[in-house]
């Protein structure tokens, strides 16, 4: 087992534990275990250090459902790849997304993915009711323009968490072997992107979404540190 992999299995632990805590009223333990399980989420998605001490891990494809053919889920999965060093692609007219990586990347990549997806989900279903109760109902693409860019708040936050990650490992590591972790990150991405190209995924195709104030508050708020422990989302999504 790698060193990702291992702190995989630390990261669903401290979950696990962060829920039980918060089931029996101890917040305190609670968050303390997720602080945790998200510093080891983002050191291990970003400025990982076994990156430049290990052999390099096989590339591999993993083809996953996502439970609905929606273009912002589809838009969240890809977000979510490239933030852990991976790529993916689609089939149009289904639910199969395909991840491009190794193996513990889309690991990560997988099960954040199901916890944003769920998140977004839920922000839009209350949303929805706000709009409903309002004016009796919700606007035509409302609920896709909510989640559209609720998703693409979520890719800016995760970008930002891969800038604070690398402070963070400077000050604990020294710059220039932070430095040296996050060439050898850029390389890994690339390694993806070469592997997914070679696969023959190509320029994927915009959808039409507008921006919504709501969906960008939303996805400022949503807890990316929660994590999940491998859920499925298979049938839980509506567009």
């Amino acid at each position: 087992m790698t060193k990702r992999q291992i702190a995989i299995r630390r990261i669903q632990k401290l979950q696990a534990l962060a829920d039980s805590e918060r089931g029996n009223g101890n917040e305190i333990a609670a968050e303390s275990a997720a602080r945790i399980a998200a510093k080891l989420m983002v050191e291990h998605a970003i400025a990982s250090l076994e990156l430049s001490a290990e052999t390099e891990e096989p590339l591999i494809t993993r083809h996953v459902s996502t439970g609905r053919r929606l273009n912002w889920l589809r838009t969240l999965y890809y977000v979510v790849a490239e933030a852990n060093n991976c790529m993916l692609s689609y089939l149009p007219n289904t639910d199969s997304v395909t991840f491009y990586g190794t193996e513990s990347d889309i690991e990560i990549s997988e099960y954040l993915a199901v916890h944003l997806a769920r998140e977004v989900q839920a922000a839009a279903d209350a949303h929805m009711r706000e709009k409903v109760e309002m004016w009796g109902r919700a606007p035509r693409g409302c609920r896709n323009n909510f989640c559209q860019t609720a998703t693409m708040t979520l890719g800016q936050r995760l970008r930002a968490m891969r800038r604070e990650a690398a402070k963070e490992a400077t000050s604990e590591h020294g710059e220039a072997t932070v430095t040296h972790a996050l060439v050898r990150l850029d390389q890994g991405l690339q390694r993806a992107k070469d592997f997914a190209v070679s696969h023959g995924l190509g320029k994927a195709r915009s959808s039409r979404w507008s921006y919504s104030s709501e969906g960008a508050a939303a996805g400022k708020s949503i807890n990316i540190n929660k994590g999940v422990r491998g859920a499925t989302t298979r049938g839980s999504l509506e567009g």
